[in-house]
């Protein structure tokens, strides 16, 4: 699937955007299986960030409890009406 001049993949599956089309992604590709990646509007390649969906969580968890960046990221994730993780650009 051709994205905005750069490869995305159908296995690719996003449980957070912001509005500008940023995505968080879980790769599901088999060589690549479990890693969360990032792709951002405007940039030609994705960027992987965890290895493994436990970190992720471990470091969203405490930058949402706390109001704080992710450690990898210049992002703070906040919750979208309590229920849904937002990824906005700092």
């Amino acid at each position: 699937m051709q994205l905005q001049s750069r490869t995305a993949d159908v296995r690719w599956v996003p449980p957070a955007r912001n509005i500008s089309g940023d995505l968080l992604f879980v790769d599901h590709r088999s060589h690549h299986a479990g890693e969360i990646g990032e792709i951002s509007f405007g940039d030609p390649e994705y960027r992987p960030l965890w290895p493994r969906m436990d970190l992720m969580l471990a470091d969203l968890c405490e930058a949402l409890e706390k109001g704080i960046p992710v450690t990898c990221v210049p992002r703070i994730p906040r919750l979208y009406e309590g229920r849904m993780l937002e990824w906005p650009v700092r």
